[in-house]
């Protein structure tokens, strides 16, 4: 049998491990930190794909962290616990430490943007419907819409019904993003079109849309986006060159129209992934979500306290933010986002 020394011996030691082991993955969480000017000249292999999926994790991490924290507490194992209390502030530090848009109070001006990925093989049309009619938003983008769902829209159904502007395909195919609207965009065949056709089969590359919404608040270049998830290194890399050429892309939309610039949709990256940060350092864009607004809408069976914010808005710096809320899912893996935004006056 074991004394009660030698007990005492290997549970200080595994609380030692334990609390190392937060530490060196605290570490590791902020090295997009480091090289987020390395992601955005593209000078990234795919060898960093494991670090930058840890640190991606870092938000649900972080509550895990916190919980054995508190069992080491209870075995009064202080300095452990000191250990981890660190490695938990500094997981909770690092998806604020990337720039975020400016508050701003809601009222006159303000548009509502919904993102939301509504999965292929997800067939609650019904309840799709109800879920972007009630978030009461001005502006939809919904992504990887199943055939059925966008044989309703294209009839001109639920939501399209109220917002009969924006861009949907010719032929409904799966997988298709939708771009709708309740203010007028930009007609095909002006000047302003002319003058953006180039850009706009830049972007439908990558199968992302472009759309200057005439708003009454002011105009601005609306760009949907889809980066490819990372689920492996090769995704990863793919899914960073994406957000390189979509960063060049916003820059060229700006230079061409002098309008504040909105990208939305779904970046499959969160605050503390290095392909975000890449894509803010090179569009010059900035993300529009509270830091003190925590959680995200991946995966929609999480909390959404705990979820991953890989969903949401990048803007021009003069925009800014008036609310930003999580919704359902209706039968998705994602739940919606909605992002309030103010446009600078200057673009009014």
């Amino acid at each position: 049998m074991k004394t009660g020394k030698g007990r005492s011996v290997v549970l200080s030691t595994a609380c030692w491990v334990v609390a190392l082991l937060g530490a060196l993955y605290s570490s590791v969480s902020w090295s997009p930190v480091l090289v987020a000017g390395a992601g955005a000249e593209g000078e990234l292999g795919r060898w960093f794909w494991v670090f930058d999926v840890l640190a991606s994790l870092a938000g649900m991490a972080a509550y895990a962290v916190l919980i054995v924290c508190l069992l080491v507490v209870c075995l009064r194992r202080y300095v452990c616990a000191g250990v981890l209390a660190l490695a938990f502030v500094s997981l909770v530090v690092l998806p604020m430490s990337e720039p975020r848009l400016g508050r701003a109070v809601g009222g006159a001006g303000e548009v509502r943007v919904l993102v939301y990925n509504s999965h292929t093989f997800s067939n609650e049309i019904d309840e799709k419907h109800a879920l972007l009619t009630g978030a009461g938003v001005d502006v939809a983008v919904v992504i990887e819409t199943s055939t059925q769902m966008m044989s309703s829209l294209m009839r001109g159904e639920g939501f399209r019904e109220a917002h009969p502007y924006g861009w949907l395909p010719s032929s409904k195919w799966s997988g298709c993003p939708a771009v709708m609207s309740r203010f007028p965009v930009e007609p095909e065949g002006s000047a302003l079109s002319d003058r953006l056709r180039s850009v706009r089969r830049d972007l439908w590359d990558h199968l992302c849309r472009l759309e200057i919404v005439h708003s009454p608040g002011g105009s601005f270049a609306l760009i949907q986006a889809h980066a490819r998830s990372p689920r492996n290194a090769r995704r990863w890399s793919v899914g960073l060159d994406q957000l390189l050429d979509l960063a060049d892309c916003s820059r060229r939309v700006q230079e061409l129209t002098g309008l504040p610039v909105v990208v939305a949709g779904d970046f499959n990256s969160p605050p503390t992934s290095v392909r975000a940060r890449a894509f803010a350092i090179r569009s010059g864009l900035v993300r529009a979500k509270p830091a003190t607004r925590v959680g995200g809408s991946f995966p929609s069976a999480a909390p959404a306290f705990a979820g991953l914010a890989i969903d949401g808005v990048y803007a021009s710096p003069g925009v800014r933010v008036t609310s930003w809320e999580i919704l359902g899912s209706a039968g998705s893996d994602h739940k919606g986002v909605v992002v309030g935004i103010v446009l600078p006056a200057e673009g009014r």
